[in-house]
């Protein structure tokens, strides 16, 4: 049985998350959507807005992990409870939008459904989507890491409150100099097609340096080069790279060539790995890694990749932005 899509609205607080769901879903009407709202206070407002399940903010935190491997309980009892409600109804259960807190960040969401077995079967996470508000976005950004941590786990920006600063020129720069090649969409272009159709393998690979990088203290850094790979040896490296700096990594991306007819799309938030995907090779065999970091000297991560490579003759391309 397919697993049950998962899309998670991200945003700081007053992004306009619950005001873009509840005109989202007014076009959209499905007995088979599911809403979950995430919310801090306790009096829930964004439960009276949307016709939505409620959970309060409820983490297990784990002794021997950082934050990214605390899991969401109160998420797994709710999604459990949502499941036996549609079977009793005998209805399918065919996609759940989860609306996170201003303050959330996305990796203890992500590892909840990795490291849960009954959810890890039931649901897979298809994307994430962070709002961010046109008037008051770079504020949030230059002064909350919650907003940079947002950014760089999501796969598609929504900017919101276009009406309020048409310009968002600057704004637009600041995003992509934490998370390069990132779609930014207008919330008015933004239909319920755009929520099913974005993918999390999308990559952008770029080549030139981003001169608009506005903060020394996350980078990020693209590495290239022609040679297929051991897959076995690689995800050792990965692993052992992200057990070390997994706290300071936020974001990895990758197509691998592994000589195989297909590449393998790696996709990951801080050091929490999604299970690795093929897609069909309609690229050129050219292996391509992004890392998004955090208080991390790029040079670490390409002398350990440079290390690994270090028997093969082939000239290895790095590119630093």
């Amino acid at each position: 049985m397919a697993k049950i899509p998962i899309h998670i609205i991200t945003g700081f607080l007053g992004s306009g998350k619950t005001t873009f769901l509840k005109e989202l879903l007014s076009k959209e009407k499905q007995d088979n959507i599911a809403i979950i709202v995430n919310e801090l206070g306790q009096i829930s407002l964004d439960h009276s807005i949307l016709d939505a399940d409620f959970i309060k903010e409820k983490t297990l935190f784990l002794n021997s992990g950082c934050m990214c491997c605390n899991k969401r309980e109160d998420l797994i009892q709710k999604l459990r409870n949502l499941l036996d409600n549609y079977d009793k109804k005998s209805q399918i259960l065919q996609r759940v939008i989860i609306e996170t807190t201003g303050l959330a960040n996305p990796a203890p969401i992500i590892f909840t459904f990795l490291s849960d077995a009954f959810l890890f079967h039931h649901f897979e996470i298809s994307n994430i989507i962070t709002c961010i508000d046109a008037l008051n976005g770079l504020d949030h950004i230059e002064n909350n890491e919650e907003a940079y941590n947002q950014i760089a786990s999501s796969d598609c920006i929504l900017m919101t409150k276009n009406d309020l600063n048409a310009n968002t020129q600057i704004l637009n720069e600041k995003i992509n100099s934490i998370h390069q090649g990132i779609n930014i969409i207008k919330k008015e272009n933004f239909t319920f097609n755009t929520l099913l159709n974005t993918k999390r393998q999308e990559i952008f690979f770029n080549k030139t340096p981003n001169k608009n990088f506005h903060n020394k203290n996350i980078q990020s850094i693209c590495i290239s080069f022609k040679k297929a790979i051991d897959w076995s040896i690689f995800g050792i490296w990965l692993s052992m790279l992200l057990h070390q700096y997994g706290t300071q990594i936020l974001r990895v991306k990758g197509l691998l060539d592994i000589g195989e007819d297909f590449l393998v799309n790696i996709n990951g938030v801080g050091h929490i790995i999604h299970p690795p995907t093929h897609i069909k090779n309609t690229y050129d065999k050219e292996n391509k890694l992004v890392f998004i970091a955090k208080n991390l000297d790029p040079l670490k991560i390409i002398s350990s990749l440079e290390s690994f490579l270090a028997l093969s003759k082939e000239k290895i391309e790095f590119i630093i932005n």
